[in-house]
């Protein structure tokens, strides 16, 4: 590195002069900006300048420099080769080279500070543009959030403090945006009765090292808080955490808030009608059903073989009529939380050895093999063993109902992590992979057209998947590589239960 090499780097170009305007060093930028062939042939700084440049130094530059000893921002031109000249931005100053006084010369040339003028224009005016459309954009999404006035949203700090609230929000709680910013979150979700979710979520914000359980950053649930006039409303929650790299103004969660209490009104009054008509017809079919079975049992008389024909088939419709009611009251209460359970520690083998007798006339009709697979000693289950009952008898049937002629319905169950698996397997026409997800859905059908082949409301996984969730366990659907569909239920073993 040479002695003034720091000099030569520099992007501008440089010339310094001693106090009398001998040239003492000039750095390579000004070599290749002004052409110079031959710099240690220049010996003052005038020999850069044309004629009308000269006069100038002499007659002003020279005297302000040597006065302020600094000159700011003067153009000029400066020779180049072949008689050329170049218009420059000529900034001086005086100081030390080599210990010595001097004054250095930078001369920018004018065309790279127009364009640097230029592009700085250009990227304030982008600036400009960005900031406007930062607020246009503000403005915007502070429009849709306070047009949603049926729901509040709030933006909600690590600690808990509301930072933001909509006009949704206003209404919800009943207070003036003004009072909900920097409110604690927990004085305004103030539940009737203890929400577990809000409690961990509270817990999670007073101390780091309790993590809050989320699935996709957010936690949805619902629960009923106190209003500030005090009444009591029902709420849908959704509170979704923000990752730190998105996170501003010390913004970590988004707390979304309906009301739901009319809602909640409409499906209680729906629950209520739903259970008086399955009632009220209830009621006269146990008559219908009672008569038909003394008319087909003989007690009142011989009855012709068409008579008897056509009783049966009434029977055989009024107990699909039973079923429906039965299916649809048990919905009904599954859906409002209501369904009673008898939970009771049994042994699990004659339970399914039940079930599976109590379908053994339908599978001979079709022509389906049942079969009982499993360990030989008992093995004890806690559960309801009616609506137990139910649900297999919901499995079996299908199971049957969907399989072809000639073909096994397997009951398979066994031991695994203290609790029992139970599959009902069967060989049929299995399930469309585009309907899995509605499987246990209510209402729905794989085959939804009025002329389907197979008769049902698509309630009865609905209500088992209800059934068995509220004796704890777990109903599913496994895929198979082949025909066929296998249903399994989780089940908990007497010991663990007890545990």
């Amino acid at each position: 590195m040479t002695q003034h090499s720091e000099l030569d780097a520099l992007p501008c170009p440089l010339v310094i002069t001693d106090q009398e305007g001998g040239i003492v060093f000039i750095n390579e930028c000004a070599v290749t900006s002004f052409e110079l062939t031959s710099p240690h042939k220049i010996e003052h700084i005038e020999q850069l300048f044309p004629l009308p440049a000269r006069i100038f130094l002499q007659t002003h530059l020279w005297p302000m420099l040597r006065a302020n000893g600094v000159i700011k921002e003067m153009y000029v031109k400066i020779n180049l080769a072949d008689g050329i000249t170049l218009p420059i931005l000529l900034n001086a100053q005086s100081g030390h080279f080599d210990e010595q006084p001097c004054y250095h010369w930078v001369m920018l040339p004018a065309a790279e500070r127009a364009s640097f003028e230029q592009e700085l224009l250009k990227a304030r005016q982008q600036l400009q543009e960005y900031a406007q459309e930062a607020n246009s954009n503000r403005h915007l999404l502070q429009t849709v959030l306070d047009g949603a006035e049926d729901i509040a949203i709030l933006a909600v700090s690590e600690h808990g403090l509301v930072i933001f609230a909509n006009k949704g929000a206003e209404t919800l709680f009943e207070q003036q945006l003004n009072n909900l910013k920097d409110q604690p979150i927990h004085t305004l979700l103030n539940p009737v009765t203890p929400c577990a979710e809000l409690d961990a979520w509270y817990k999670t914000m007073l101390s780091t090292d309790i993590p809050f359980s989320m699935v996709n950053n957010a936690c949805v649930f619902d629960t009923k808080i106190h209003q500030r006039n005090t009444k009591a409303i029902d709420i849908h929650i959704q509170i979704r955490k923000i990752e730190t790299e998105f996170s501003t103004n010390n913004i970590q969660f988004i707390i979304i808030i309906s009301n739901i209490s009319q809602r909640k009104e409409y499906e209680a009054l729906q629950n209520n009608f739903i259970t008086t008509i399955t009632h009220e017809l209830k009621t006269p079919l146990t008559s219908i059903l009672g008569g038909l079975n003394i008319l087909k049992s003989g007690k009142v008389g011989y009855l012709s073989k068409k008579s008897r024909y056509l009783i049966n088939i009434a029977l055989d419709n009024s107990n699909k009529l039973k079923d429906l009611i039965n299916n649809i009251i048990d919905f009904s209460e599954i859906k409002s939380i209501s369904t009673p359970m008898s939970m009771q520690s049994v042994f699990l083998q004659p339970l399914l050895e039940k079930s599976i007798e109590k379908q053994q006339d339908y599978a001979n009709k079709k022509q389906i093999i049942l079969l009982l697979e499993g360990p030989t000693e008992n093995i004890p289950v806690y559960l309801d063993p009616v609506r137990f009952l139910k649900v297999m008898a919901t499995l079996i049937s299908n199971a049957i109902k969907f399989s072809t002629s000639n073909t096994t319905v397997k009951v398979v169950f066994f031991v695994e992590n203290k609790y029992v698996l139970l599959r009902v397997e069967d060989q049929g026409i299995g399930v469309s992979p585009d309907f899995i997800p509605y499987l246990f859905a209510p209402f729905r059908q794989q085959d939804s057209k009025t002329d389907r082949r197979y008769e049902g409301t698509g309630l009865s996984l609905a209500v088992s998947k209800g059934l068995i969730e509220a004796m704890g366990g777990e109903i599913s659907f496994l895929p198979t590589q082949k025909n066929g569909s296998i249903f399994q239920i989780k089940l908990a073993t007497s010991f663990r239960s007890q545990k």
